[in-house]
């Protein structure tokens, strides 16, 4: 566990706090870790909505009916090219994951 040991008292003008709040709400974090983030250079991301969790889901079956059929298949060939397919399914999501979910490194100040 990390000791923060420094206090910092900080003052906001009402417009202020309300974008502070706002930016740090919609990434779904405190105002104090979106705070660190900002020093750290991370960009946090406003949570996507329920479209993007269930265009996800969709993907993740997707996926799974595809590993679901290469169970189902006779020939090796077969099976090593649907598997191949599901596999490339999997990185796709995992790079959406990335762009959209995972914090962004910004310019080191």
């Amino acid at each position: 566990m990390r000791k923060r040991d420094c206090r910092l008292t900080l003052y906001l003008t009402a417009d202020e706090m309300a974008k502070l709040s706002r930016k740090s709400s919609a990434a779904c974090v405190d105002n104090n870790r979106y705070l660190r983030a900002f020093i750290n250079g991370e960009e946090l991301r406003p949570a996507p909505d329920e479209r993007f969790w269930q265009a996800m889901e969709i993907m993740r079956e997707f996926a799974s009916k595809i590993d679901a059929i290469a169970l189902r298949a006779d020939n090796t060939a077969d099976v090593k090219a649907i598997m191949a397919e599901a596999k490339k399914w999997r990185m796709l999501e995992n790079a959406i994951e990335k762009e959209f979910l995972r914090p962004k490194k910004v310019g080191e100040g």
